[in-house]
């Protein structure tokens, strides 16, 4: 299987694709998506009545993924 990791970060959806494919083989990617989550949590909670377009994208990813 070809990687594209340089690209991954930006395509959620094909990270998703890849990951249930070969859950094993993109651990590390899955790991960088799921720091970034939390990240993004922690700055949402210090303004939660403001849209974040990126949390959203991220947890459709984690409750795809789970």
């Amino acid at each position: 299987m070809v990687r594209h990791n340089n690209q991954l970060p930006d395509n959620i959806p094909q990270l998703q694709n890849l990951i249930k494919r070969d859950p094993e083989s993109y651990k590390e990617e899955f790991l960088q998506q799921y720091q970034h989550y939390k990240s993004t949590v922690e700055v949402f909670n210090l303004a939660p009545n403001k849209f974040n377009k990126s949390l959203d994208e991220l947890v459709i990813f984690m409750t795809q993924i789970y």
